[in-house]
């Protein structure tokens, strides 16, 4: 074998190495940019609750976005529900007592009118408390049946959240116990009690002693018809939504590990076009959001695999979150995040589109 061809056969191997590595080179560079945790900033933040914030809810007017506000609860002493602005300005204080989490829907039948609702749970008195959201200002208003809703299936009342059922327009507090039977879910249907105001009947217990710890962050997912439940120290717990399938077991778990750190906590529903879309879950000790498929994978609905984090300057130890979609004024054109902030006794605002950076869609209007 001559030297001229060995010289070619080492440059033909060469280059294939020389190429493998730039391949090698492009793909880790891949992995980690997808991997690397997008960081973001504030937009907005609230004014500072007496003493112990907890969760959120945003609710976008109908009519006039700048009108938009997000309700809080401070579950300590001398707590309750507050309202703000977008401007992070407090407009409304409830004083109630041991307030944990609180929801929102819209268009609940009443007396033959449709109503926005805000409902927050209880913790001492075991018992909901409905408020209808009046579009003229913006205001809460008590329309709580006159003998109240209590939730004597709860040894303590933790989690809570709001499912409106699509085909029939029936709303539902799903609800978990911090103690006690914790293991499972209990639900409430919510309806008219022929005076106005909202009366609740206990409807199921589900679950199937599924939950490993404790469950506070809950939400629904109205359209497919999920409910999430973040077992702190274990994962996220998905179950069917509507008591009427009679299906009350799990139907998955996920985010078992994907660097959570401390509690998974709040759960929000990011919503776009053909029921998809993303789920955002608090990990509480390091302000991070973990953001997760809506519809599931590909070849199971039920699979949701890590897709981004989002880490979130100016809030930590979170606890409750929401986010929506909808354009909220000029502040936030595509939708923004609610987010608790535990240092500062308050709650921060972040627009979408920062959180979406390049890798999220944006689905405003959807």
């Amino acid at each position: 074998m001559n030297s001229q061809y060995i010289l070619a056969y080492l440059a033909k191997k060469a280059k294939k190495i020389i190429i493998t590595i730039s391949c090698l080179i492009a793909l880790t560079i891949g992995i980690v940019a997808l991997t690397r945790p997008q960081v973001v900033n504030p937009k907005v933040t609230t004014s500072a609750v007496v003493s112990d914030a907890d969760d959120c809810a945003i609710w976008i007017h109908p009519a006039d976005a700048a009108k938009s506000i997000v309700i809080g609860t401070d579950k300590g002493k001398g707590g309750g529900l507050y309202v703000w602005n977008l401007n992070g300005e407090q407009m409304q204080f409830i004083p109630l007592h041991e307030t944990n989490n609180v929801d929102v829907r819209p268009g609940m039948r009443i007396g033959g009118e449709a109503f926005d609702i805000a409902v927050v749970n209880l913790q001492r008195t075991k018992e909901l408390k409905v408020y209808k959201i009046d579009p003229a200002n913006s205001q809460l208003i008590d329309i709580t049946t006159d003998g109240g809703i209590k939730t004597p299936e709860l040894d303590l009342p933790y989690g809570f959240c709001l499912y409106r059922r699509p085909r029939d327009g029936a709303v539902f507090a799903i609800e978990s116990s911090k103690i006690g039977n914790n293991a499972n879910l209990q639900q409430y249907l919510l309806q008219d009690d022929g005076q106005g105001k909202v009366q609740g009947v206990h409807v199921r217990t589900f679950g199937n002693n599924s939950i490993a710890d404790k469950v506070e962050g809950l939400a629904a997912d109205d359209e497919l018809g999920y409910v999430y439940a973040s077992d702190e120290t274990k994962a996220v717990r998905k179950y069917y939504a509507d008591p009427d399938l009679n299906k009350n077991e799990p139907i998955a778990a996920f985010a078992t590990r994907d660097g959570f750190k401390g509690d998974r906590e709040g759960i929000g529903i990011y919503k776009c076009d053909g029921n998809t879309g993303y789920l955002l879950i608090s990990s509480q000790d390091n302000k991070s959001v973990k953001i997760y498929r809506r519809e599931g994978e590909k070849a199971n609905p039920h699979q949701h695999d890590l897709l981004a984090t989002v880490l979130t300057n100016g809030s930590k130890d979170t606890d409750g979150l929401d986010v929506t979609n909808l354009s909220a004024g000029l502040k936030f054109p595509k939708g923004f995040l609610a987010k608790h902030n535990s240092s500062g006794k308050n709650f921060v605002l972040y627009a979408w589109e920062d959180i979406a950076g390049s890798a999220l869609k944006i689905c405003t209007g959807q």
